[in-house]
């Protein structure tokens, strides 16, 4: 990441500078008091950008974790969880167990979750998440649906072909909430991932 901006975009294109500094400037004295974190402004931002913009979609990634994070206060259309690792551990916890119980916080009842990657450790904690609200749940790994034949992964990597799969999972979960999702914009989509999202 070269610029603040790239953090929030709409069809590839950053938020404008001037929109930041305006929202900055017309929001100082609400965000001040509270003190929020460089996160939960950065986040506030977006969402009154994307409102503004009257986007279609959006996706949210959360930021640290999942039950605590300021992106949390969003009902999805579907959920997803990539995979569970040893990161923010002062945070999230010292277990895999732990983490993934922070991050199932996102799981929101009646609401879709898929999960990308899991353990023996981490996939009882997302059951159990998923049983006690009523979330119905989709392994990525378990996923042998061929909804899009023929697709080509333009980013190279295990870890890549592990994403791709799980947005694969997520992607009829979409068209069940009434997304149209044409084969060949998946296909255009998955073809120029780095252009349009700038990795």
């Amino acid at each position: 990441m070269v610029d603040f901006r790239e953090r929030i975009r709409i069809n590839g294109q950053p938020i404008p500078e001037e929109y930041v500094i305006r929202f900055v400037e017309q929001e100082r004295g609400f965000f001040e008091p509270l003190h929020p974190s460089f996160f939960e402004l950065t986040t506030a931002m977006a969402f009154r950008y994307f409102a503004d913009e009257k986007v279609d979609v959006a996706v949210i990634e959360v930021g640290l974790g999942g039950r605590l994070d300021c992106t949390n206060i969003i009902r999805p259309d579907v959920c997803i969880i990539t995979n569970i690792s040893f990161d923010h551990t002062q945070f999230l916890g010292d277990t895999l167990a732990k983490i993934a119980g922070e991050k199932a916080g996102i799981i929101k009842s009646g609401i879709p979750v898929v999960i990308g990657e899991t353990t023996p450790e981490t996939k009882s904690v997302f059951l159990e998440k998923t049983q006690a609200t009523g979330a119905p749940i989709y392994f990525a790994e378990e996923n042998d649906r061929e909804d899009y034949p023929g697709i080509e992964y333009e980013l190279k990597g295990l870890y890549q072909q592990k994403n791709a799969r799980t947005v694969l999972t997520a992607l009829p979960l979409l068209k069940e909430a009434g997304y149209r999702l044409d084969g060949q914009a998946v296909r255009s989509g998955f073809a120029r991932v780095a252009e349009l999202t700038g990795l």
